[in-house]
């Protein structure tokens, strides 16, 4: 038995939880940009302006500021700088690069409803694709499961810049949940003769799931009503998540193109009472800005992608100013690896050259899709006592192909001066192959 001691505890040791790597600092000097031109994302352009990156936060703004004893200073005179970019719907790290079976984590499946499954369960932070990322100003992204169920699953809140999942996670978010109405969940279950093979059967298997969740919430409520308790409180895993979202804990994010799947899924979300914070894609969408605005739902969506299925045929490229004139929070978004979120400021670029006005374009990847992700408080402007989640631009970000110089993630400076330092966390041997998913 003895010889059998050293394999039980190599076992042991094998499956243990992992270490938490110190690699990304927590404690660095603090950077000051002077004389820089402020695209603050508030609707406010502020020139000739100097910005104190320090703690992890923006710690001043204004002119001629002193700079701390240990602070790093670069002149930023002619360059604009930006809020870091926000991309709400992202799939890095669970489909991977190199598109290959092994990375593609993204959808569980094996059955329509899988409220309990995490993003953060499958997510690779040495995914190629999230250096590339980093270095075309996305700081900040929302990692959803896929859309082959009707019920995805839930959702994953990271930073673009650390050597493992904890060193990325945000700290202390919201809950998010993903769900998808329409054709592809029709499509996966219908090729498993499994319901839902039409949009009655989604119907169905969405309120069957609330109706059970509805119960137990109900008895979990008569339960801590009680004076005297007898048992356990009742509970179960696999609907948590959802008497969650009746309970208002969760932010429901619902890829969603056409008008009728918006009605159902507005008339199931009334007849449960649970909110949607935005519905994704969103390509019909600018037909009916007036349901939207009055459910207070926002829209996630493409500045011009049309055409690659029936979804999508009603597109236009007018829609965003469209939604926003009907007041109706937009956001610009990847859906990477769909469009290679390396150029999500391009969507921006895009919307503008088709009349969405310079700053609120600019909104459109910055606040409003920090808004929607229930971190509009914490980031998404240039504003004192936000997160030093920063761009600086050559240029104008919104002419064609324009990429950052630097980019800075909670104050670290990630890429610049011919650096990229997420690409050190790069798995070695992992070529970039950025390839369209099944999540359009």
């Amino acid at each position: 038995m003895r010889s059998l001691v050293p394999y039980l505890l190599l076992l042991n040791w094998l499956f243990l939880p992992a270490p938490s790597f110190a690699d990304v600092p927590r404690a660095h000097p603090p950077t000051l940009l002077r004389d820089a031109t402020l695209w603050t994302a508030t609707g406010q352009v502020l020139e000739k302006t100097d910005l104190l990156l320090q703690n992890g936060q923006i710690q001043a703004i204004g002119e001629h500021l002193a700079a701390p004893p240990d602070a790093r200073v670069i002149d930023a005179t002619g360059k604009i700088v930006t809020p870091g970019l926000v991309d709400m719907h992202s799939h890095l790290g669970v489909y991977a690069a190199p598109s290959a079976k092994a990375h593609q984590d993204g959808n569980e499946m094996t059955s329509p409803t899988t409220p309990a499954v995490r993003a953060l369960d499958a997510f690779d932070p040495e995914d190629p694709a999230i250096a590339r990322t980093v270095a075309g100003g996305v700081t900040t992204a929302l990692i959803l499961p896929g859309s082959g169920n009707v019920v995805g699953g839930q959702a994953f809140y990271v930073n673009l810049y650390g050597k493992t999942v904890a060193d990325m996670a945000i700290q202390n978010p919201p809950r998010a949940m993903k769900w998808a109405m329409g054709e592809n969940p029709k499509r996966v279950y219908a090729a498993k003769g499994v319901l839902p093979m039409s949009r009655m059967g989604h119907g169905w298997v969405l309120r069957k799931m609330l109706f059970d969740a509805k119960d137990l919430r109900d008895s979990q409520d008569r339960f801590d009503k009680e004076t005297t308790h007898t048992g356990q409180r009742p509970f179960r895993a696999e609907l948590e998540p959802i008497v969650a979202l009746l309970r208002g804990e969760v932010l429901l994010q619902v890829h969603c193109y056409e008008v009728h799947d918006i009605e159902t899924l507005v008339r199931i979300s009334r007849e449960f009472g649970f909110k949607i914070a935005a519905i994704h894609h969103a390509l019909e969408a600018w037909k009916v800005p007036e349901i939207l605005k009055t459910e207070g739902i926002g829209v996630a969506t493409f500045s011009d992608l049309w055409g690659f299925k029936m979804e999508a045929y009603d597109a236009s490229v007018h829609g965003p100013q469209v939604l926003t004139d009907g007041g109706v929070t937009v956001a610009l978004k990847s859906d990477h690896p769909v469009l290679d979120s390396k150029w999500l400021i391009n969507e921006a670029a895009k919307a503008h050259h088709y009349g969405v006005p310079e700053q609120t374009a600019l909104q459109m990847v910055t606040r409003n899709p920090a808004r929607l992700i229930g971190l509009g408080e914490r980031l998404g402007t240039l504003e004192v006592g936000k997160e030093a989640d920063v761009a600086v631009w050559p240029g104008n970000p919104l002419r064609v192909g324009a990429q950052p110089e630097r980019v800075f993630v909670r104050g670290v400076q990630v890429v610049g001066d011919g650096a990229n330092a997420q690409a050190a966390y790069s798995g070695t041997g992992k070529a970039i192959g950025i390839s369209h998913g099944c999540d359009e």
